[in-house]
């Protein structure tokens, strides 16, 4: 295993809880976080009422312009694409805390405090969340916390949701994981030092070159990370029957961490009506940055206008 030097702080100061804010450029969460966020179109006075307003979530190691081809296209249609950055990531301001978050439910709140301060900016304006892989996770456990016909979210979008394992680690190995998460939680190591090669997310790239290109690439997570994401994949099939809102779902076979039947046997356990789900036979993990992304885009749109009427 690759293992940074250095180990993370375990004594930070407790912030006292305060009101999440939303300013033009940043999100304040309750504890006092603060963390950037992308937003198409990027002037903040337009559109003064839009059609909707959708809300990206990203992956691991992921960023909120992750989403920019969603961004472009519906920006123009009198839409408003935020993108949420999550803390731990690599626009984490904190650098020290990049690779490393205390528990996988702050995401949650995150986002549930974010999508409500977007409410309050946009009243009566429908909301959709659109999560991808880590970000479906973080989305459905958000959703399966709304009361039945929540105003607050109109529909959901996820693509390639990590909610089972296509290989689980051997049993010893994921017991010395777990011993080590318990007694050093703030070890680091890669992604890819957690299987036997570099995971395939496009048709032509792995995890480890896609992530490469960009900025906001995050080498090493600390074990206290991967057990909140573990947390998260583990108990998704026991959310699924809370997740009410309408709901649309972007798979493929070749997602390196999940597999087609996977997705489709907790896709039957969702709650939601309607619901919808399209196969990419030839994409891989990261679809809206593959061959099909074309054909999401138009799908997306057709979804987002059935959802209006």
């Amino acid at each position: 295993m690759l293992v940074a030097t250095g180990l993370l702080c375990q004594c930070a100061q407790v912030k006292k809880p305060v009101s999440p804010t939303l300013s033009a450029t940043q999100f304040t969460a309750s504890d006092g976080k603060a963390m950037p966020y992308g937003r198409w179109p990027s002037d903040a006075s337009k559109p003064t009422r839009p059609r909707a307003v959708i809300i990206c979530v990203h992956g691991l190691s992921g960023a909120a312009s992750d989403f920019w081809p969603v961004g472009e296209k519906f920006s123009t249609q009198e839409m408003v694409i935020y993108g949420v950055q999550l803390r731990g990531m690599g626009n984490d301001p904190e650098k020290r805390e990049r690779g490393n978050i205390a528990t996988g439910e702050l995401w949650v709140s995150d986002l549930l405090s974010f999508t409500q301060r977007v409410h309050e900016r946009h009243p009566g304006v429908p909301i959709f969340w659109y999560g991808e892989s880590l970000g479906s996770l973080i989305v459905v456990h958000a959703a399966a916390t709304l009361p039945g016909q929540s105003p607050l979210v109109s529909g959901i979008i996820l693509s390639s949701p990590v909610i089972a394992y296509r290989h689980e680690l051997p049993a010893w190995k994921y017991w010395l994981i777990r011993t080590l998460a318990a007694v050093w939680p703030g070890k680091r190591i890669s992604l890819e030092s957690l299987g036997d090669q570099e995971v395939r997310v496009t048709g032509g790239t792995t995890h480890k070159q896609q992530m490469q290109k960009t900025p906001h690439y995050v080498e090493f997570f600390t074990l206290r990370l991967f057990r909140a994401v573990d947390k998260l994949v583990r108990s998704s099939n026991e959310m699924a029957p809370l997740v009410k809102p309408p709901l649309l779902l972007f798979y493929t076979p070749n997602d390196v961490f999940t597999t087609q039947q996977q997705v489709e046997h907790f896709y039957e356990l969702l709650g939601s009506a309607p619901k919808e789900k399209i196969f990419y036979p030839q994409s891989y993990h990261l679809i809206l940055h593959d061959v099909d992304r074309d054909r999401t885009l138009v799908e997306l749109e057709r979804w987002l206008g059935s959802r209006e009427r």
